[in-house]
């Protein structure tokens, strides 16, 4: 079967995902190639080679192109003068590093969220958690699509401290994507969200900064204990790794 002719911006159809082409082919091929490094798609330090993935989502090598340098100013994965775009590798010091910048955000969410969140989006996050005690008393993981977190930076009402977080912890998904879990976990984060509901309900900012500082140092001793004790160069890989091909190839 042929190519398909992409004109982009043009709202055609396009292969990718059997979905139109609206928002534009580079938006699908971004949230397509994200979505695959999320969910641990790829290995760790593993080259993406834009000719494969042209061939892979049907489209041609421009959009996967401009993907990858989105990508890449998001974290996600790293570029490499001459040798090519590599899925980002986190050791030890970076999955610390995020962490630290996450209970930053997080506690300033939380005190902005005392002072902001209406009554109604508290009791939103009430039914969030109630959703969730339904998937945990189960004995299923945390449903993906609950994120306790997001939610609690949302009630801030900063859009820039929103989009900050989201780049945190999606840097902090794609690490765990790569590596094993410990199991269990969902449960104590369970309890441990419900701690934090509890303080927000009652607008208690010194119960808030408490039950988040206890949180985050728990999620913090999982996740480091996941990820590979690994010597990480300045470019997220693997001190002394090699790409499989110079880039030159592979444009």
């Amino acid at each position: 079967m042929g190519r398909p002719n992409v004109r982009e911006g043009r709202g055609d159809v396009d292969r990718l995902s059997g979905v139109t082409a609206w928002p534009s082919i580079t938006e699908q091929v971004y949230r397509r190639v994200r979505t695959l490094l999320l969910e641990g798609g790829y290995a760790p330090g593993e080259r993406l080679s834009e000719v494969t993935l042209a061939e892979r989502l049907e489209v041609s090598r421009g959009p996967v192109r401009e993907a990858l340098e989105r990508l890449a100013q998001e974290g996600l994965v790293v570029r490499v003068p001459r040798r090519g775009t590599f899925v980002r590798r986190y050791g030890r010091t970076e999955a610390r590093e995020l962490m630290e910048l996450r209970r930053v955000l997080e506690s300033a969410a939380g005190r902005l969220a005392i002072e902001r969140a209406s009554d109604a989006q508290l009791e939103e996050m009430r039914a969030l958690q109630k959703a969730v005690d339904v998937v945990i008393e189960a004995g299923s993981g945390y449903p993906p699509d609950k994120d306790f977190h997001q939610a609690v930076v949302r009630l801030a009402g900063n859009r820039e401290l929103e989009r900050a977080a989201g780049l945190v912890y999606d840097q902090l998904r794609l690490a765990r994507s790569l590596s094993a879990q410990r199991g269990g976990r969902a449960r104590e984060a369970w309890q441990e969200h419900a701690a934090i509901l509890r303080a927000l309900l009652a607008r208690d900012g010194a119960a808030v900064e408490a039950a988040l500082a206890a949180h985050l140092a728990a999620a913090e001793a999982a996740i480091l204990a996941s990820v590979a004790e690994t010597d990480v160069d300045h470019h997220g890989l693997e001190r002394g790794s090699s790409p499989v091909e110079p880039i030159g190839r592979s444009r």
